[in-house]
Protein backbone atom coordinates (compact mmCIF):
# COMPACT_ATOMS: atom_id res chain seq x y z
CA UNK A 1 0.00 0.00 0.00
CA UNK A 2 0.84 3.68 -0.66
CA UNK A 3 1.70 6.33 2.05
CA UNK A 4 -1.64 8.86 2.06
CA UNK A 5 0.39 11.55 -0.01
CA UNK A 6 0.82 9.25 -2.88
CA UNK A 7 -2.44 8.05 -2.55
CA UNK A 8 -3.89 11.21 -2.96
CA UNK A 9 -1.71 11.80 -5.44
CA UNK A 10 -2.86 8.69 -7.45
CA UNK A 11 -6.81 9.71 -7.26
CA UNK A 12 -5.91 13.08 -8.48
CA UNK A 13 -4.00 11.81 -11.37
CA UNK A 14 -6.85 9.54 -11.81
CA UNK A 15 -9.69 12.17 -11.71
CA UNK A 16 -7.63 13.81 -14.35
CA UNK A 17 -7.50 10.63 -16.70
CA UNK A 18 -11.40 9.96 -16.50
CA UNK A 19 -12.20 13.79 -17.76
CA UNK A 20 -9.50 13.43 -20.87
CA UNK A 21 -10.43 9.97 -21.65
CA UNK A 22 -13.78 9.30 -23.37
CA UNK A 23 -15.19 5.85 -23.38
CA UNK A 24 -17.38 7.54 -26.64
CA UNK A 25 -14.50 8.06 -28.27
CA UNK A 26 -13.03 5.05 -30.63
CA UNK A 27 -9.66 6.46 -30.40
CA UNK A 28 -9.96 6.80 -26.39
CA UNK A 29 -11.41 3.00 -26.12
CA UNK A 30 -8.30 1.62 -28.24
CA UNK A 31 -5.96 3.12 -26.58
CA UNK A 32 -7.46 1.53 -22.57
CA UNK A 33 -7.77 -1.34 -24.77
CA UNK A 34 -3.76 -1.62 -25.22
CA UNK A 35 -2.66 -0.49 -21.94
CA UNK A 36 -4.48 -3.11 -20.72
CA UNK A 37 -2.95 -5.82 -22.66
CA UNK A 38 0.70 -4.40 -21.89
CA UNK A 39 -0.65 -4.60 -17.89
CA UNK A 40 -1.90 -8.03 -17.61
CA UNK A 41 1.03 -9.18 -19.27
CA UNK A 42 3.24 -7.64 -16.62
CA UNK A 43 5.27 -5.81 -18.95
CA UNK A 44 5.71 -2.72 -16.74
CA UNK A 45 9.22 -3.07 -15.04
CA UNK A 46 11.31 -1.14 -13.13
CA UNK A 47 9.08 1.16 -11.19
CA UNK A 48 10.40 3.77 -9.28
CA UNK A 49 8.59 6.86 -7.32
CA UNK A 50 10.46 10.30 -6.89
CA UNK A 51 9.59 13.51 -6.67
CA UNK A 52 6.15 13.32 -7.14
CA UNK A 53 5.97 11.31 -10.29
CA UNK A 54 6.55 7.85 -10.75
CA UNK A 55 9.08 6.12 -13.69
CA UNK A 56 9.20 3.26 -15.60
CA UNK A 57 10.22 0.50 -18.34
CA UNK A 58 7.55 -0.97 -20.61
CA UNK A 59 8.86 -3.84 -23.00
CA UNK A 60 6.45 -3.25 -26.27
CA UNK A 61 7.88 -4.20 -29.92
CA UNK A 62 10.83 -1.97 -28.35
CA UNK A 63 11.88 -0.79 -24.39
CA UNK A 64 10.58 2.52 -23.99
CA UNK A 65 11.31 4.57 -21.05
CA UNK A 66 7.64 6.52 -19.07
CA UNK A 67 7.23 9.29 -16.62
CA UNK A 68 4.00 9.76 -14.78
CA UNK A 69 3.87 13.45 -13.20
CA UNK A 70 1.10 13.22 -10.78
CA UNK A 71 0.29 16.84 -10.39
CA UNK A 72 0.87 17.72 -14.38
CA UNK A 73 -0.50 15.04 -16.41
CA UNK A 74 0.45 17.04 -19.40
CA UNK A 75 4.26 16.80 -18.55
CA UNK A 76 4.37 13.27 -18.55
CA UNK A 77 6.47 11.28 -20.68
CA UNK A 78 7.29 8.27 -22.83
CA UNK A 79 10.25 7.54 -25.51
CA UNK A 80 7.57 6.15 -28.29
CA UNK A 81 6.95 8.58 -31.27
CA UNK A 82 3.29 8.68 -30.11
CA UNK A 83 1.96 11.88 -29.28
CA UNK A 84 0.13 12.76 -26.07
CA UNK A 85 -1.54 9.80 -23.94
CA UNK A 86 0.01 6.88 -24.93
CA UNK A 87 -0.90 3.27 -24.72
CA UNK A 88 2.56 2.81 -22.38
CA UNK A 89 1.43 5.59 -19.92
CA UNK A 90 -1.41 4.09 -19.76
CA UNK A 91 0.03 0.57 -19.25
CA UNK A 92 2.15 2.52 -16.26
CA UNK A 93 -0.89 4.22 -14.89
CA UNK A 94 -2.94 0.22 -14.33
CA UNK A 95 0.18 -1.03 -12.96
CA UNK A 96 0.70 1.77 -9.87
CA UNK A 97 -2.96 1.83 -9.67
CA UNK A 98 -2.94 -1.92 -9.08
CA UNK A 99 -1.20 -1.77 -5.82
CA UNK A 100 -3.94 0.94 -4.69
CA UNK A 101 -7.28 -0.29 -5.57
CA UNK A 102 -9.05 -2.55 -8.86
CA UNK A 103 -8.22 -1.83 -11.62
CA UNK A 104 -11.21 -3.21 -13.49
CA UNK A 105 -13.53 -0.91 -10.90
CA UNK A 106 -11.90 1.91 -11.89
CA UNK A 107 -12.37 1.31 -16.06
CA UNK A 108 -16.76 0.58 -14.39
CA UNK A 109 -16.74 4.21 -12.75
CA UNK A 110 -14.86 5.47 -16.08
CA UNK A 111 -17.44 3.71 -18.63
CA UNK A 112 -20.54 4.39 -15.90
CA UNK A 113 -19.55 8.16 -15.31
CA UNK A 114 -20.71 9.28 -18.99
CA UNK A 115 -23.21 6.72 -19.07
CA UNK A 116 -24.98 8.13 -15.85
CA UNK A 117 -24.37 11.95 -17.59
CA UNK A 118 -26.09 10.76 -20.59
CA UNK A 119 -29.13 9.59 -18.72
CA UNK A 120 -29.17 12.07 -16.79
CA UNK A 121 -29.41 14.83 -19.73
CA UNK A 122 -32.84 12.68 -21.07
CA UNK A 123 -34.63 13.23 -18.11
CA UNK A 124 -37.09 16.58 -17.91
CA UNK A 125 -39.91 17.58 -15.89
CA UNK A 126 -43.51 17.39 -17.79
CA UNK A 127 -43.26 21.37 -18.80
CA UNK A 128 -39.81 20.65 -21.18
CA UNK A 129 -41.25 17.76 -23.13
CA UNK A 130 -43.40 21.14 -25.06
CA UNK A 131 -40.44 22.67 -25.47
CA UNK A 132 -38.31 21.47 -28.65
CA UNK A 133 -35.80 18.63 -28.03
CA UNK A 134 -32.45 19.51 -27.39
CA UNK A 135 -29.45 18.47 -29.53
CA UNK A 136 -27.75 15.08 -28.98
CA UNK A 137 -24.63 15.59 -26.96
CA UNK A 138 -21.55 16.67 -29.12
CA UNK A 139 -24.22 17.55 -32.60
CA UNK A 140 -24.14 21.01 -33.87
CA UNK A 141 -21.65 23.45 -34.28
CA UNK A 142 -22.04 25.10 -31.26
CA UNK A 143 -21.62 22.11 -29.05
CA UNK A 144 -18.33 20.38 -31.11
CA UNK A 145 -16.59 24.82 -30.52
CA UNK A 146 -17.40 23.96 -26.73
CA UNK A 147 -16.00 21.09 -26.79
CA UNK A 148 -12.93 22.21 -28.85
CA UNK A 149 -12.36 25.12 -26.12
CA UNK A 150 -12.78 22.56 -23.30
CA UNK A 151 -10.25 20.40 -24.17
CA UNK A 152 -7.84 23.33 -23.79
CA UNK A 153 -9.52 24.44 -19.88
CA UNK A 154 -6.61 23.14 -17.95
CA UNK A 155 -3.31 24.50 -19.26
CA UNK A 156 -0.76 25.98 -17.07
CA UNK A 157 0.80 28.57 -19.05
CA UNK A 158 3.35 29.58 -16.33
CA UNK A 159 6.21 27.44 -17.92
CA UNK A 160 6.18 29.04 -21.83
CA UNK A 161 9.20 26.21 -22.45
CA UNK A 162 6.73 23.76 -22.39
CA UNK A 163 3.77 25.77 -23.48
CA UNK A 164 4.14 24.70 -27.29
CA UNK A 165 4.04 21.28 -26.74
CA UNK A 166 0.95 21.06 -24.25
CA UNK A 167 -0.80 23.23 -26.86
CA UNK A 168 0.58 19.95 -29.44
CA UNK A 169 -1.04 17.20 -26.53
CA UNK A 170 -4.09 19.09 -26.59
CA UNK A 171 -4.76 19.30 -30.11
CA UNK A 172 -3.54 15.28 -30.23
CA UNK A 173 -5.83 14.59 -27.97
CA UNK A 174 -9.04 16.70 -29.13
CA UNK A 175 -8.83 14.85 -32.93
CA UNK A 176 -9.66 12.05 -30.70
CA UNK A 177 -13.34 13.18 -30.30
CA UNK A 178 -13.94 13.45 -34.02
CA UNK A 179 -16.74 11.73 -35.12
CA UNK A 180 -16.38 8.19 -36.44
CA UNK A 181 -17.99 8.45 -39.62
CA UNK A 182 -15.09 9.18 -42.38
CA UNK A 183 -16.75 12.11 -44.34
CA UNK A 184 -17.26 14.06 -40.96
CA UNK A 185 -13.58 13.57 -39.48
CA UNK A 186 -12.37 16.48 -41.98
CA UNK A 187 -15.19 18.96 -41.01
CA UNK A 188 -14.34 17.92 -36.95
CA UNK A 189 -10.90 19.02 -38.13
CA UNK A 190 -11.50 21.50 -39.19
CA UNK A 191 -13.53 23.26 -36.86
CA UNK A 192 -10.29 21.87 -34.44
CA UNK A 193 -7.91 23.79 -36.39
CA UNK A 194 -9.87 27.16 -36.12
CA UNK A 195 -10.96 27.33 -33.06
CA UNK A 196 -7.31 25.76 -31.38
CA UNK A 197 -5.81 29.25 -33.11
CA UNK A 198 -8.44 31.53 -31.22
CA UNK A 199 -7.73 29.66 -27.88
CA UNK A 200 -3.88 30.05 -28.18
CA UNK A 201 -4.37 33.33 -29.28
CA UNK A 202 -5.95 34.27 -26.04
CA UNK A 203 -3.23 32.76 -24.00
CA UNK A 204 -0.86 34.09 -25.76
CA UNK A 205 -0.54 37.44 -24.32
CA UNK A 206 2.97 37.77 -23.76
CA UNK A 207 5.94 38.12 -26.09
CA UNK A 208 7.84 34.81 -24.71
CA UNK A 209 4.84 32.99 -25.19
CA UNK A 210 3.84 34.01 -28.15
CA UNK A 211 7.28 32.84 -29.81
CA UNK A 212 6.86 29.40 -28.10
CA UNK A 213 3.87 28.94 -30.34
CA UNK A 214 4.67 30.20 -34.07
CA UNK A 215 5.54 26.96 -34.87
CA UNK A 216 1.93 25.37 -33.65
CA UNK A 217 -0.04 28.30 -35.47
CA UNK A 218 1.56 27.18 -38.97
CA UNK A 219 0.95 23.54 -37.66
CA UNK A 220 -3.10 24.92 -37.29
CA UNK A 221 -2.96 26.18 -40.95
CA UNK A 222 -1.72 23.10 -42.59
CA UNK A 223 -4.34 21.09 -40.36
CA UNK A 224 -6.97 23.43 -41.91
CA UNK A 225 -5.52 22.70 -45.33
CA UNK A 226 -5.69 19.10 -44.99
CA UNK A 227 -9.35 19.14 -43.93
CA UNK A 228 -10.23 21.46 -46.76
CA UNK A 229 -8.92 19.69 -49.24
CA UNK A 230 -10.64 16.61 -48.27
CA UNK A 231 -13.81 18.91 -47.59
CA UNK A 232 -13.61 20.35 -51.63
CA UNK A 233 -12.92 16.94 -53.05
CA UNK A 234 -15.79 14.94 -52.21
CA UNK A 235 -19.64 16.21 -52.04
CA UNK A 236 -20.71 17.74 -48.77
CA UNK A 237 -23.83 15.94 -47.20
CA UNK A 238 -26.88 18.53 -46.56
CA UNK A 239 -26.24 18.26 -42.75
CA UNK A 240 -22.83 20.36 -43.20
CA UNK A 241 -24.82 23.21 -44.30
CA UNK A 242 -25.41 24.10 -40.49
CA UNK A 243 -21.83 24.22 -39.88
CA UNK A 244 -20.52 25.83 -42.95
CA UNK A 245 -22.96 28.24 -41.93
CA UNK A 246 -21.49 28.69 -38.75
CA UNK A 247 -18.06 28.72 -40.00
CA UNK A 248 -18.99 31.38 -42.36
CA UNK A 249 -20.78 34.03 -39.49
CA UNK A 250 -17.80 33.78 -37.29
CA UNK A 251 -14.72 33.74 -40.18
CA UNK A 252 -14.93 37.34 -39.62
CA UNK A 253 -13.83 37.16 -36.00
CA UNK A 254 -10.34 35.80 -37.97
CA UNK A 255 -10.16 39.41 -39.29
CA UNK A 256 -11.88 41.76 -36.58
CA UNK A 257 -11.06 40.32 -33.37
CA UNK A 258 -7.37 41.28 -31.50
CA UNK A 259 -5.05 38.67 -32.30
CA UNK A 260 -1.17 38.48 -31.62
CA UNK A 261 -1.02 36.36 -35.04
CA UNK A 262 -2.48 39.09 -37.42
CA UNK A 263 -1.03 37.03 -40.38
CA UNK A 264 -2.04 33.36 -39.62
CA UNK A 265 -5.61 35.18 -38.75
CA UNK A 266 -5.68 36.30 -42.25
CA UNK A 267 -4.75 33.60 -43.51
CA UNK A 268 -7.37 31.07 -41.96
CA UNK A 269 -10.09 33.64 -43.25
CA UNK A 270 -8.62 33.48 -46.96
CA UNK A 271 -8.77 29.67 -46.74
CA UNK A 272 -11.87 29.28 -46.07
CA UNK A 273 -13.42 31.83 -48.51
CA UNK A 274 -11.56 30.79 -51.14
CA UNK A 275 -12.34 26.86 -50.88
CA UNK A 276 -15.45 26.72 -48.90
CA UNK A 277 -17.73 30.35 -49.44
CA UNK A 278 -17.52 31.03 -52.92
CA UNK A 279 -21.02 31.27 -54.17
CA UNK A 280 -21.62 34.33 -55.38
CA UNK A 281 -23.74 35.46 -53.45
CA UNK A 282 -22.57 35.17 -50.24
CA UNK A 283 -19.10 36.78 -51.87
CA UNK A 284 -21.22 40.03 -52.66
CA UNK A 285 -22.71 39.60 -49.15
CA UNK A 286 -19.39 39.69 -47.29
CA UNK A 287 -17.87 42.33 -50.20
CA UNK A 288 -20.38 44.69 -48.77
CA UNK A 289 -19.97 44.12 -44.89
CA UNK A 290 -16.26 44.57 -45.81
CA UNK A 291 -16.94 47.93 -47.70
CA UNK A 292 -18.86 49.18 -45.03
CA UNK A 293 -16.75 48.38 -42.23
CA UNK A 294 -13.73 50.42 -43.71
CA UNK A 295 -15.61 53.05 -44.27
CA UNK A 296 -15.05 52.94 -40.48
CA UNK A 297 -11.64 52.57 -40.05
CA UNK A 298 -8.79 52.03 -41.98
CA UNK A 299 -7.59 48.10 -40.74
CA UNK A 300 -4.92 46.58 -42.76
CA UNK A 301 -6.45 43.06 -42.20
CA UNK A 302 -9.90 44.40 -43.37
CA UNK A 303 -8.23 45.74 -46.58
CA UNK A 304 -6.38 42.55 -47.30
CA UNK A 305 -9.86 40.72 -46.89
CA UNK A 306 -11.81 43.05 -49.25
CA UNK A 307 -8.50 42.32 -51.85
CA UNK A 308 -8.72 38.75 -50.97
CA UNK A 309 -12.88 39.11 -51.78
CA UNK A 310 -12.54 41.67 -54.81
CA UNK A 311 -10.44 39.14 -56.61
CA UNK A 312 -12.82 35.96 -56.22
CA UNK A 313 -15.18 38.32 -57.62
CA UNK A 314 -12.96 39.56 -60.08
CA UNK A 315 -13.05 42.84 -59.58
CA UNK A 316 -9.61 43.27 -60.31
CA UNK A 317 -9.32 47.14 -60.59
CA UNK A 318 -10.74 47.39 -56.98
CA UNK A 319 -8.19 44.40 -55.98
CA UNK A 320 -5.22 46.79 -57.52
CA UNK A 321 -6.05 49.97 -56.33
CA UNK A 322 -6.54 48.71 -52.72
CA UNK A 323 -2.94 46.48 -53.21
CA UNK A 324 -1.25 50.12 -54.17
CA UNK A 325 -2.70 51.53 -51.18
CA UNK A 326 -0.83 49.02 -48.78
CA UNK A 327 2.50 48.53 -50.67
CA UNK A 328 4.68 45.82 -49.38
CA UNK A 329 2.82 44.94 -46.58
CA UNK A 330 0.55 42.77 -49.19
CA UNK A 331 3.71 40.53 -49.56
CA UNK A 332 2.87 37.87 -47.64
CA UNK A 333 -0.49 37.17 -48.84
CA UNK A 334 0.45 37.82 -52.74
CA UNK A 335 1.44 34.60 -52.73
CA UNK A 336 -1.95 32.47 -52.34
CA UNK A 337 -3.28 35.19 -54.52
CA UNK A 338 -1.05 34.42 -57.10
CA UNK A 339 -1.79 31.12 -56.94
CA UNK A 340 -5.55 31.86 -57.23
CA UNK A 341 -5.19 33.61 -60.47
CA UNK A 342 -2.47 30.72 -61.89
CA UNK A 343 -5.68 28.89 -62.77
CA UNK A 344 -6.26 28.09 -66.64
CA UNK A 345 -9.13 30.36 -66.03
CA UNK A 346 -8.12 33.24 -64.72
CA UNK A 347 -4.72 33.01 -66.36
CA UNK A 348 -5.44 36.47 -68.73
CA UNK A 349 -6.17 38.11 -65.36
CA UNK A 350 -2.71 37.48 -63.62
CA UNK A 351 -1.22 39.65 -65.99
CA UNK A 352 -2.46 42.50 -64.72
CA UNK A 353 -1.91 41.90 -61.47
CA UNK A 354 1.90 40.55 -61.95
CA UNK A 355 3.56 44.02 -62.03
CA UNK A 356 2.01 45.57 -58.78
CA UNK A 357 2.94 41.76 -57.00
CA UNK A 358 6.47 42.06 -58.02
CA UNK A 359 7.54 45.15 -57.34
CA UNK A 360 5.85 45.06 -53.36
CA UNK A 361 6.71 41.67 -53.05
CA UNK A 362 10.58 42.39 -54.05
CA UNK A 363 10.46 45.76 -51.71
CA UNK A 364 9.17 43.57 -49.12
CA UNK A 365 12.29 40.57 -49.32
CA UNK A 366 14.66 43.12 -49.48
CA UNK A 367 13.34 44.77 -46.24
CA UNK A 368 13.86 42.09 -44.62
CA UNK A 369 16.93 41.40 -41.96
CA UNK A 370 17.86 37.80 -41.65
CA UNK A 371 19.34 36.22 -45.08
CA UNK A 372 17.43 32.71 -44.47
CA UNK A 373 13.84 34.67 -44.34
CA UNK A 374 15.08 36.48 -47.81
CA UNK A 375 15.96 32.60 -49.16
CA UNK A 376 12.90 30.97 -47.96
CA UNK A 377 10.37 34.03 -49.35
CA UNK A 378 12.13 34.09 -52.65
CA UNK A 379 11.95 30.50 -52.96
CA UNK A 380 8.28 30.78 -52.50
CA UNK A 381 8.09 33.58 -55.18
CA UNK A 382 9.72 31.48 -57.73
CA UNK A 383 7.94 28.31 -57.09
CA UNK A 384 4.42 30.28 -58.35
CA UNK A 385 6.73 32.42 -61.11
CA UNK A 386 7.79 28.95 -63.17
CA UNK A 387 8.08 29.16 -66.62
CA UNK A 388 4.86 29.04 -67.93
CA UNK A 389 4.21 31.77 -65.50
CA UNK A 390 7.39 33.81 -67.21
CA UNK A 391 6.28 33.49 -70.64
CA UNK A 392 3.37 35.89 -69.73
CA UNK A 393 5.49 38.37 -68.16
CA UNK A 394 7.25 41.00 -69.62
CA UNK A 395 11.15 40.51 -70.09
CA UNK A 396 12.14 43.45 -68.75
CA UNK A 397 10.11 43.68 -65.44
CA UNK A 398 11.59 40.08 -65.27
CA UNK A 399 14.91 40.72 -65.27
CA UNK A 400 14.00 43.59 -62.71
CA UNK A 401 12.72 40.93 -60.72
CA UNK A 402 16.07 38.41 -61.01
CA UNK A 403 18.31 41.36 -60.54
CA UNK A 404 16.65 42.65 -57.09
CA UNK A 405 16.47 39.84 -55.35
CA UNK A 406 19.91 38.15 -56.41
CA UNK A 407 21.84 36.36 -54.89
CA UNK A 408 18.96 34.46 -53.92
CA UNK A 409 17.72 34.23 -57.73
CA UNK A 410 20.87 33.55 -59.19
CA UNK A 411 19.49 30.00 -60.22
CA UNK A 412 16.54 31.18 -61.56
CA UNK A 413 18.28 33.86 -63.62
CA UNK A 414 20.87 31.94 -64.83
CA UNK A 415 18.09 29.54 -66.75
CA UNK A 416 16.61 32.70 -67.64
CA UNK A 417 20.07 34.02 -69.17
CA UNK A 418 20.65 30.68 -70.87
CA UNK A 419 17.88 30.63 -72.38
CA UNK A 420 17.80 34.16 -73.30
CA UNK A 421 21.28 33.34 -75.14
CA UNK A 422 22.42 36.24 -73.06
CA UNK A 423 25.50 35.21 -72.56
CA UNK A 424 27.56 38.09 -71.63
CA UNK A 425 25.21 38.67 -68.61
CA UNK A 426 25.41 35.10 -67.75
CA UNK A 427 29.18 35.19 -67.09
CA UNK A 428 28.90 38.34 -65.36
CA UNK A 429 26.23 36.45 -63.29
CA UNK A 430 28.59 33.63 -62.31
CA UNK A 431 30.83 36.63 -61.26
CA UNK A 432 29.03 38.15 -59.02
CA UNK A 433 28.13 34.67 -56.97
CA UNK A 434 31.86 33.73 -57.06
CA UNK A 435 30.40 30.57 -59.17
CA UNK A 436 33.89 29.33 -60.08
CA UNK A 437 34.32 27.21 -63.62
CA UNK A 438 35.07 24.45 -61.46
CA UNK A 439 30.96 23.87 -60.39
CA UNK A 440 29.80 24.70 -63.97
CA UNK A 441 28.46 21.82 -66.49
CA UNK A 442 31.22 21.57 -69.83
CA UNK A 443 28.41 21.61 -71.82
CA UNK A 444 27.03 24.68 -71.23
CA UNK A 445 30.97 26.34 -71.37
CA UNK A 446 31.16 24.63 -74.62
CA UNK A 447 27.90 26.14 -75.94
CA UNK A 448 28.88 29.31 -74.61
CA UNK A 449 32.58 29.07 -76.02
CA UNK A 450 31.19 28.27 -79.19
CA UNK A 451 28.48 31.19 -79.73
CA UNK A 452 29.81 34.11 -78.04
CA UNK A 453 33.76 32.79 -76.38
CA UNK A 454 34.32 36.71 -75.27
CA UNK A 455 31.86 36.42 -72.69
CA UNK A 456 33.56 33.86 -71.14
CA UNK A 457 36.96 35.82 -70.66
CA UNK A 458 35.84 37.63 -67.41
CA UNK A 459 34.77 34.03 -66.20
CA UNK A 460 38.36 32.61 -66.88
CA UNK A 461 39.97 35.51 -65.52
CA UNK A 462 38.48 35.26 -62.02
CA UNK A 463 38.63 31.87 -61.59
CA UNK A 464 42.73 32.11 -62.81
CA UNK A 465 42.92 34.41 -60.27
CA UNK A 466 40.89 32.60 -57.46
CA UNK A 467 42.98 29.64 -57.78
CA UNK A 468 46.42 31.00 -57.74
CA UNK A 469 45.06 32.70 -55.10
CA UNK A 470 44.91 29.11 -53.24
CA UNK A 471 48.55 28.79 -53.37
CA UNK A 472 48.63 24.76 -53.31
CA UNK A 473 49.87 22.70 -56.09
CA UNK A 474 46.79 21.60 -57.03
CA UNK A 475 45.17 24.71 -57.40
CA UNK A 476 47.99 25.93 -59.89
CA UNK A 477 47.45 22.60 -62.13
CA UNK A 478 43.47 23.93 -62.56
CA UNK A 479 45.01 27.53 -63.51
CA UNK A 480 47.09 26.05 -65.76
CA UNK A 481 44.34 24.20 -67.77
CA UNK A 482 42.10 27.26 -67.85
CA UNK A 483 44.91 29.69 -68.90
CA UNK A 484 45.81 26.85 -71.71
CA UNK A 485 41.74 27.20 -72.49
CA UNK A 486 41.55 31.20 -72.18
CA UNK A 487 44.69 31.06 -74.61
CA UNK A 488 42.66 29.45 -77.15
CA UNK A 489 39.60 31.92 -76.65
CA UNK A 490 42.24 34.49 -77.41
CA UNK A 491 43.19 32.54 -80.56
CA UNK A 492 39.74 32.37 -81.89
CA UNK A 493 39.01 35.99 -81.17
CA UNK A 494 42.42 36.87 -83.60
CA UNK A 495 44.02 39.19 -80.60
CA UNK A 496 47.09 36.86 -79.44
CA UNK A 497 48.93 40.10 -78.69
CA UNK A 498 46.33 41.11 -76.19
CA UNK A 499 46.67 37.58 -74.43
CA UNK A 500 50.61 37.45 -74.54
CA UNK A 501 50.53 40.92 -72.84
CA UNK A 502 47.54 39.27 -69.70
CA UNK A 503 50.33 36.64 -69.63
CA UNK A 504 53.40 38.16 -69.29
CA UNK A 505 51.72 40.67 -66.66
CA UNK A 506 50.31 37.55 -65.00
CA UNK A 507 53.90 35.93 -64.94
CA UNK A 508 55.54 39.09 -63.46
CA UNK A 509 53.23 39.24 -60.43
CA UNK A 510 53.47 35.60 -59.91
CA UNK A 511 57.77 35.69 -60.03
CA UNK A 512 57.85 34.31 -56.46
CA UNK A 513 55.56 31.91 -56.52
CA UNK A 514 57.65 29.42 -58.10
CA UNK A 515 55.52 25.99 -57.97
CA UNK A 516 53.01 28.20 -60.08
CA UNK A 517 56.02 28.89 -62.65
CA UNK A 518 56.98 25.37 -62.68
CA UNK A 519 53.28 24.43 -63.53
CA UNK A 520 53.18 26.79 -66.14
CA UNK A 521 56.67 25.77 -67.74
CA UNK A 522 54.91 21.92 -67.64
CA UNK A 523 52.04 22.99 -69.24
CA UNK A 524 54.19 24.82 -72.38
CA UNK A 525 52.26 27.87 -71.45
CA UNK A 526 56.20 29.60 -71.24
CA UNK A 527 59.48 27.70 -72.19
CA UNK A 528 61.51 28.74 -69.11
CA UNK A 529 61.06 30.24 -65.84
CA UNK A 530 60.36 34.12 -65.57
Amino acid sequence: MYNQPLLSNIQSYSLELKSLLDPRSEVHEKLIQKGMILFRQQLVYGVKFSNEKVEAKVQDVTPVNVELFFDHPSNSTCTCPEQGICRHQMALFFTVLSRAQSVFVWLQEWKNHYQVADVLSTLQRGSDLLKKMPQQLEKGPEQWTERIRNAYHHVSTKNFYEFEEWARVCYKRLLGFAPVEREWKPLFQLFAACESLKVINSLSSEPKKRAHLRSFTEQMLEEADEALSKLTTTASPFAFDEYFHYLREQSHTFIEDETVFPTEFTDIYMKLWSALFNRRRDLLEEWERLKTHMEKEHDERIVIAFIHIAILLEEDDKAIEQMKNLGSNIAPYALRWMKILQTDRAKGRLNLYLPVFIDQMTTFISSLTRSYEQAQFTRALFQILDSNTALHLDSSLLEKVYLKLLPYSRFQYNEYLLEKKDYKKWAELQVYTKNSLDYIDKRTIDTIAKNDPAALKPLYHETITDLINNRSRDSYKRAVRYLKRLQKLYQKEKKLKQWELYLSTLLHNTKRLRAFQEECIKGKLVKERI
